[in-house]
């Protein structure tokens, strides 16, 4: 990848990571933006081929071509959890529940700002927004209550195992908004745990069935692993978004 490719940016003193196409230099063209959780480790090329097998696509005309913006996290068990809750990870600490305050800033600030400064397609069908276990987690939250916002939501072993979540999506009596949501995970994901990630796999099984029943347009993918795996998870994601951003 040439060093052009990467914006290292930084916003309200957060770091950014922007990922730019091949041309843009040299195009007026607007593009679709993907925001990524975890400073984009999703596509990060030090951890996997993803971004290449995602250019490859572009270059067949299988994808669009995508600014990516990976986004740094203050504290993602604060950040990235809807609410206050007993750390699994962590006995004696919590998780700080600080979601919607994280939400809001990349729906009312971050995304216009990234408007304005790179050549975006601004509308929600062209926004996307995905992560990996709690940053999965964060994604569909954040598109669900800002659904104008992001259209395309992709969550990779989405953190679906976290206390109330179930109880917060059947209290926003949701009804299909016109997004896309892309899940995957492991079959047997947190199988062996005997804290709440035991929850994982039904969990997002009751995720995906309540969004299908109220007429969201909604895949779920799981492979075979009995383990919560970054490595396996996110080889994922050329198909995801491939069905997120199919043409109608």
């Amino acid at each position: 990848m040439r060093q052009s490719d990467v914006v290292n940016d930084a916003f309200q003193e957060r770091q950014l990571l922007v990922y730019l196409p091949d041309g843009y230099e040299d195009s007026g063209q607007r593009y679709p933006v993907v925001y990524l959780q975890d400073s984009g480790d999703l596509i990060e090329p030090k951890d996997s081929d993803v971004l290449m097998r995602v250019r490859d696509l572009a270059t067949q005309g299988e994808l669009p071509d995508f600014i990516f913006v990976g986004v740094e996290s203050f504290d993602r068990n604060d950040e990235y959890t809807p609410f206050v809750s007993p750390n699994v990870f962590e006995p004696g600490k919590i998780f700080g529940g600080s979601a919607s305050i994280y939400a809001r800033f990349l729906a009312n600030e971050l995304k216009p700002y990234i408007d304005s400064r790179f050549r975006t397609l601004p509308e929600r069908e062209h926004t996307g927004i995905m992560g990996f276990s709690l940053g999965g987690l964060i994604s569909v939250y954040t598109a669900l209550t800002y659904p104008e916002v992001f259209g395309r939501i992709g969550s990779f072993s989405g953190s679906f195992w976290f206390p109330g979540i179930i109880e917060w999506l059947k209290q926003r009596t949701t009804i299909d908004t016109g997004q896309r949501l892309y899940m995957n995970l492991g079959h047997a994901e947190g199988a062996t745990r005997t804290n709440g990630q035991q929850w994982m796999v039904p969990n997002s099984k009751r995720v995906y069935d309540y969004l299908l029943q109220n007429g969201f347009t909604v895949h779920q993918e799981i492979y075979e692993s009995e383990f919560h795996s970054f490595e396996l998870g996110v080889q994922y994601v050329p198909a995801a978004l491939k069905w997120l951003f199919r043409s109608e």
